[in-house]
């Protein structure tokens, strides 16, 4: 696709009722440099040789938050380079390591059949502090590709999910692209790296984006995205192999989780047709669940120590809140 723009602006048009911006941005990135190193044995998403703009499922092993958004999988979309969260109520959360329409080089027809780019995940490490990884490997870009027929620049990169602390990660690894195909090539298309949370059907969101120099860059807000994309700042170079982009996790403290632990257990946790509710105290207990509107689905009370099943086919998939009178409360992904 020529514009990235395009397919960004079909998957906002399908969310169908906006949500209100979150009072403070939970994120806040940082730069480290750390050697790339590529998935070993990733699992290939089902993608057909020669693809662009593959839009895809990408299942998560486990259920992570991107903002106030529990998401237990997402979607590959974009022009191939965007994962994004759909919530319950139409609004989009979304990661995008570096804005550029990417494509399989292999439509470059470069004579070696081995040439080919690919995108495939993995997980590492073991429960409740696995790493979910996703990369994008030997990637080509469209408008080299496209208008010139040959697939010289090349860029590769992961996107890190870490289950315990709910960090976030872009790594970026080798790259051809320079600072002259920037404006040759690309012609000056708008590069950067951005976390966008509670986009609307109205274009707006909170858009946390980085400009200005590629390995020390600003981290910028905006609301409107056409004025981001069309007239904000922008890289001014590629993040070059080793450069790395942290945002700090939404994970729930220590503190927080002990107080829910010892209150009441949910099982299992995303949930499809039952969910089991332990009440862990000694006394007795209102329930309510909650759906993210705040409207009240289900309502019940629980004897000290006792259990209730919960019964969640008829709930439509999305986020829950399930909390006592006493102010425990957890939150319930049904899927």
């Amino acid at each position: 696709m020529d514009n990235n723009i395009k397919t960004c602006v079909a998957l906002i048009l399908s969310a169908t009722v906006s949500i209100s911006a979150q009072a403070q941005f939970p994120y806040e990135g940082s730069v480290f440099t750390e050697e790339y190193v590529s998935l070993q044995d990733p699992t290939l998403l089902d993608i057909d040789l020669g693809w662009d703009d593959p839009e895809l499922v990408v299942p998560l092993p486990f259920t992570f938050s991107i903002g106030e958004l529990q998401a237990f999988e997402m979607n590959l979309g974009g022009t191939g380079e965007m994962l994004f969260a759909m919530g319950e109520i139409g609004s989009m959360n979304i990661l995008w390591p570096l804005s550029l329409d990417v494509m399989d080089v292999s439509n470059a027809m470069t004579n070696d059949p081995e040439d080919v780019s690919t995108i495939g995940y993995q997980t590492e490490g073991n429960e409740p502090n696995r790493i979910f990884k996703i990369e994008w490997n030997n990637c080509g870009v469209y408008e080299e590709i496209d208008e010139l027929g040959t697939a010289d620049i090349r860029v590769n990169w992961q996107v890190w999910l870490h289950e315990g602390s709910g960090m976030i990660e872009y790594r970026f690894g080798p790259t051809t692209l320079t600072e002259e195909d920037l404006f040759s090539v690309l012609e000056g298309y708008p590069l950067s790296s951005a976390i966008i949370l509670n986009l609307d059907e109205g274009y707006s969101g909170e858009i946390y984006f980085a400009s200005g120099d590629a390995s020390s860059p600003s981290w910028s807000m905006d609301t409107d995205f056409y004025n981001w994309y069309y007239n904000g700042e922008s890289l001014t170079n590629v993040p070059q192999e080793g450069t790395g982009y942290r945002f700090n996790g939404t994970s729930t403290s220590s503190a927080e989780s002990e107080v829910v632990n010892n209150a009441f257990q949910l099982f299992p946790n995303p949930a499809s047709s039952t969910c089991v509710v332990s009440n862990l105290t000694e006394t007795e207990q209102q329930y309510s669940c909650l759906s993210v509107a705040g409207k009240i689905v289900d309502q019940w009370m629980l004897a000290p120590q006792a259990t209730q099943r919960l019964d969640v086919s008829e709930f439509a998939p999305g986020l829950y809140v399930i909390q006592t009178d006493q102010g425990a409360s957890q939150k319930l992904m049904i899927h």
